[in-house]
């Protein structure tokens, strides 16, 4: 008759203990901005901003210093519309990105400086006229910066990759996951800004 009551209390201990970690857990919350468009090709921005957020989120909490970063979605992407959006919301930290790059492998070749390639063994390194016609099927370039709230920049950089896939936008949304675990890096090791809060009236 015994052993039910074991059970229960097994079970209640569990809970209590997982109650207590997730309480424990230092939640950082940053504001995905609409991806900005400055390629020559059409994809959404609301599309790639939800796929940053879900990216984020599905990020596990850091086993050290138990931070968890979350990522809300924001409407705009002007840096005053965001920001005053973000601190309704109680953001430390507001995400910007920008398409400047997506074309095709008969498209001209653009290089942005200082670009982070995340697919450096592909075959769109090598510019001869043999290699040009094994080049995948779209390149893409995003640009993203990571601020606080207040606008201080914290870190940013450009990322590119390329694809095989005919799909435009899982090309640009696999920059994207790159660029959340930037994102997610960068805020675990950079100092908690403070929460601003609206000044008494």
């Amino acid at each position: 008759m015994r052993r039910p009551s074991v059970a229960i209390s097994l079970l209640v201990f569990a809970t209590a203990v997982c109650c207590l970690a997730q309480q424990n857990e230092n939640v950082v919350v940053v504001g995905v901005a609409p991806m900005e468009n400055f390629a020559g090709r059409s994809v959404p921005g609301n599309v790639e901003q939800e796929r940053l957020v879900k990216a984020i989120n599905q990020l596990k909490p850091d086993k050290k210093t138990r931070v968890k970063v979350q990522a809300v979605a924001l409407s705009s992407s002007s840096p005053n519309d965001a920001a005053e959006e973000a601190q309704e919301k109680k953001c430390q930290y507001i995400v910007y990105t920008k398409l400047v790059e997506l074309r095709s492998a008969a498209d001209p070749y653009q290089h942005v400086p200082g670009t982070i390639e995340t697919n450096p063994n592909s075959q769109w390194a090598n510019r001869t006229g043999e290699a040009q016609s094994m080049d995948p099927e779209y390149r893409a370039t995003v640009d993203y910066k990571l601020t606080t709230v207040s606008g201080a920049a914290v870190a940013g950089a450009p990322y590119s990759t390329q694809s095989n896939t005919s799909n435009e936008i899982d090309t640009v949304s696999m920059i994207m996951d790159r660029v959340a675990n930037a994102v997610v890096a960068e805020v675990k090791k950079s100092p908690l800004p403070m929460q601003e809060h609206d000044t008494p009236r």
